[in-house]
């Protein structure tokens, strides 16, 4: 096939082959090794009737599924759900430690108003509002945030 050989020798080996059913079947496996190595569009090996043949001579198994295995799976599926209630768990409380308690000079609380929509405020409720805007302010500073100054009520009328 390479072109090695010179004419008698290469016909010694096609009569080889011709007599030879072994050394042919050597031969065709090697054209059909390499065909297949090259990638060629005429390659076309049908195991359709091999296939065929082989599972019709195999025995139909008629079982029931086996039951799945309790043992190392399901305890690892154990632990690891154990594993994740405790991981939200400690999640959970550090995220409630974390929160900052509140003031109580800080919160805010409800004034009802008449309808007319002007209040009297005493000098005591100007101080604390003013006592929780500058609380404010500090707290914005502190965070980096630019300050800014808020419209202080006037004494006597909050609107």
């Amino acid at each position: 096939m390479d072109g090695e050989l010179d004419d008698a020798a290469s016909t010694q080996c096609i009569r080889a082959l011709d007599t030879d059913p072994e050394l042919k079947a050597a031969w065709n496996e090697y054209h059909l090794i390499g065909d297949a190595i090259r990638g060629s569009a005429l390659l076309t090996v049908d195991v359709r009737a091999e296939v065929g043949q082989a599972l019709q001579q195999e025995p139909t198994v008629l079982a029931p599924k086996p039951k799945p295995k309790r043992g190392s799976a399901s305890g690892l599926m154990r632990y690891a759900m154990a594993a994740s209630f405790a991981l939200a768990g400690v999640v959970g409380w550090a995220v409630w430690q974390s929160q900052p308690e509140p003031v109580p000079g800080l919160m805010a609380q409800a004034v009802s108003t008449p309808q007319g929509g002007a209040v009297q405020v005493s000098a005591e409720q100007v101080s604390s509002r003013n006592s929780y805007l500058q609380a404010h302010r500090d707290m914005m500073a502190a965070e980096g945030l630019e300050r800014v100054n808020l419209a202080e009520p006037v004494s006597g009328v909050a609107r």
